[in-house]
Order: structure tokens, then sequence, then C-alpha cells
């Protein structure tokens, strides 16, 4: 009788290790988006990677703390202006659907960052650092 194998617990074990596997994919999803959404070697808006002349001690990181590439911080700049009530846009790319597009990307930025800060967030963090 000692042979004899519970189909049960193999059964539950299985399960658990299928729902670890897919708990893990979804964890590893979540960590490449927090982390690649604040890097500070990458535009915030594009995804360049930045070089050095990105960094220079006239300009800091950017309004709201995001890095940007040259472009993409005069494109952000341009974006501040023209909500803050300029209505002569500098270039004629700057109609109401850019500024919409910098709008959802600014509320984007807000999503993450507010979802970092979240009591849930915290507790992910707490269950991931006290596993074996």
């Amino acid at each position: 009788m000692e042979k004899i194998i519970n189909i049960r617990e193999r059964l539950e074990d299985q399960r658990h290790k299928l729902q670890r596997k897919k708990y893990e994919k979804k964890i590893d999803a979540l960590r490449r988006i927090t982390r690649c959404s604040s890097c500070r070697f990458k535009c915030a808006m594009c995804g360049r990677y930045l070089d050095d002349t990105d960094f220079d001690e006239s300009t800091e990181t950017s309004v709201y703390g995001y890095p940007f590439c040259e472009s993409c911080r005069e494109e952000f700049e341009d974006f501040l202006t023209m909500s803050g009530g300029e209505q002569n846009p500098k270039v004629f790319w700057h109609n109401k659907e850019w500024k919409r597009m910098w709008s959802a990307w600014l509320s984007y930025q807000k999503a993450i960052s507010d979802f970092l800060d979240s009591h849930e967030f915290d507790m992910l963090l707490n269950e991931l650092d006290n596993q074996p």
C-alpha cells in the first residue's frame, strides 16, 4: 500500500505549478513595464537611448522628471506652452490630435506612477522579496 500514489495530490501539485508559471509570466511582464517606463537611459517618449548630448548642465532631466531626447523635449515644451493657452503653433503638425497624443502620454505616465505608489504593488514587492 505504500507505493500507491495519491492522484488528487499529484493533480493539485500540477495545477499549482501551472498556476505559478502563469503568475510568474504576468509578474515578469509587469516588471518590464515598470522598469522600462522609468528607465533614465532612454527617452520617456520615443524610447531612444540617450547619449551624452542629451544631458547638459543647462537642461534638467525635464519638467515632470521625465528624461527626454532633445527632439522630444522640444516637442514636450511646445505642448506645455500650447496647453498653457498659446494657440499659435510653431509648426503645422501641432494640431488637436498632437495635443491629444501628448495628453494621453502624460495620463499613461501618471497611471504608471499611481500604480507604482499603490498598496497592491507594495504587497507584490513584499511577496517577491519573501519568496525562496
